[in-house]
Parts: C-alpha cells; sequence; structure tokens
C-alpha cells in the first residue's frame, strides 16, 4: 500500500514524494532507528558523524549548537513534508512514530534516506488537526526535547525547524489537489486540538501582515548565521531586526 501511494506521486508537481520513504527490512543494515533520537545520549550517537566532520564547529559552543540545528532542519526536511502531503492528498497515515522511522546517512553524516517500518493505516477520525497527533506527539515532541537537552538549546528553534517544513509540506500539498484544510488549521491555531500550547504556530510571519506581498520572516532564529559555510537565511528574524533598528550586524570576519 505505502508503495502504490507514493508512485502516484511520480508524474506529478511534487514528484520528489515518491522516494522520500521505503519500507524497512532485515536487508536494511545501515540505517539507525530514530528512537535514538529520543535521548541525549543517542542523539549524541546519531549525530557524531557530522559534527565529527565539522570538528572545528563542533569544539566551540555556538558554532556547536548552530551545527545542531542545521542537523535537525535536514531531517526534518527530509522527513515531514513528504508525510504531510501524503497524509493530506491520500488520507493515509504513514507510520511516523520515531518507533518506527529509521535513517540512512550520508557520508558526512546528514540525512539521506528514510525507511518505515510498517505501511501506516487510514485515517478514521475526522477532527481537525487529528491527522498530526502522532506526528506530534511521538515524532516530534520526544525528538524536540532531546536536541535541546543534548545542544543546550530551548526545544523552541528545534520545534520551529520542524514546523517550517511541516507548512511547507502543507502548501505542496496543494500542488496535487489535496485538502489543505487540516493543515492550515494545525499551522494557524495556537492550540492543540486535546489541550496545550501548539509549537508549530505559525513559524513564519510577514512583515506587514495588512500587505498580502509583505515577505515573511521566520518567527525564531535557526542560528545558521552562526556558521562560516552557511549563507545567512533571507528569512532569518535577525535582519526584519536589523532593518527596524538601522544597525547592521556584525559578521564574523568583523
Amino acid at each position: 500500500m505505502m508503495q502504490t501511494l507514493l508512485d502516484s506521486f511520480r508524474e506529478t508537481p511534487v514528484s520528489w514524494v515518491a522516494d522520500t520513504f521505503k519500507p524497512m527490512s532485515p536487508l536494511v543494515t545501515n540505517a539507525v532507528p530514530m528512537s535514538h533520537l529520543t535521548t541525549a545520549e543517542g542523539c549524541a550517537s546519531v549525530l557524531k558523524r557530522y559534527l565529527d566532520a565539522n570538528a572545528a564547529d563542533a569544539a566551540k559552543c555556538d558554532t556547536r549548537r548552530a551545527r545542531i540545528s542545521m542537523w535537525s532542519q535536514w531531517y526534518f526536511a527530509t522527513l515531514l513534508p513528504s508525510w504531510v502531503i501524503v497524509s493530506l492528498r491520500h488520507g493515509w497515515q504513514l507510520p511516523i512514530a520515531a518507533e518506527n522511522v529509521y535513517l540512512c546517512m550520508q557520508e558526512e553524516g546528514l540525512p539521506a534516506q528514510i525507511y518505515l517500518d510498517g505501511e501506516g493505516e487510514a485515517l478514521i477520525s475526522q477532527e481537525p488537526m487529528a491527522r498530526f497527533d502522532v506526528m506530534i506527539e511521538q515524532q516530534l515532541r520526544p525528538i524536540c526535547e532531546a536536541l535541546a537537552e543534548f545542544s543546550g538549546l530551548k526545544p523552541g528553534i528545534y520545534w520551529s525547524n520542524a514546523a517550517i517544513r511541516v507548512g511547507w509540506g502543507v502548501k505542496q500539498a496543494e500542488l496535487v489537489d489535496a485538502d489543505i484544510s487540516d493543515g492550515m488549521t494545525l499551522m494557524e491555531s495556537r492550540e492543540l486540538r486535546y489541550g496545550g500550547k501548539n509549537p508549530l504556530f505559525q513559524p513564519m510571519r510577514a512583515e506587514d501582515p495588512s500587505d498580502p506581498d509583505s515577505p515573511e520572516y521566520r518567527k525564531q532564529c535557526c542560528l545558521r548565521y552562526d556558521l562560516a559555510d552557511h549563507a545567512m537565511c533571507p528569512s532569518c528574524p535577525l535582519l526584519l531586526a536589523e532593518r527596524k533598528s538601522g544597525k547592521r550586524r556584525k559578521t564574523l570576519a568583523e
């Protein structure tokens, strides 16, 4: 079932969805269980290759934290948009709990291929946002909290990194005629459907909400600006703060 659904995207504007996930099997021996990411110790193990490949940055507190944030962005970008698109287009819930997700990494330790243990199931609940419960509580919450403990950052940075990718997935789902109303409800709701603050609420905000063409900026900085080999994100909230204050941010070179 999973492969049939994924193949349905091959001749569409989001053809990349088709190859995002593969079924986990005994033949796959180089994939790391993402259940490791639910503890700080496990995060250290999963990210070791990436941090070793960027040893100079990993040796300093600020750049080490920025590297961990960047790794999470790669991970969330690999996992979340395709999962959201499949759910919104087909009403099928691929298994996204951390215990069902396995990751094969590139040589430098960045995420590459996602493997899923299980076929998933059809969405049953008609309640808005219900389709996102497992994604939020069994994937994002434990992983964001563990990455925060591992890095010494607050969980909000990782929630923001995830929210950017979820929101992008919702917009991309519209390209294949999906009903994105549940996704928009998730991104625009301050609270989760069962109560509690929604950590995915509006990760991007317009500079001028009254102007539909106003540029959007991230609600929370991802720390990418701390890395010399990465250009500053054009939606960085620091750029907005600079423009409003009239003061230019100092670069690392200065």
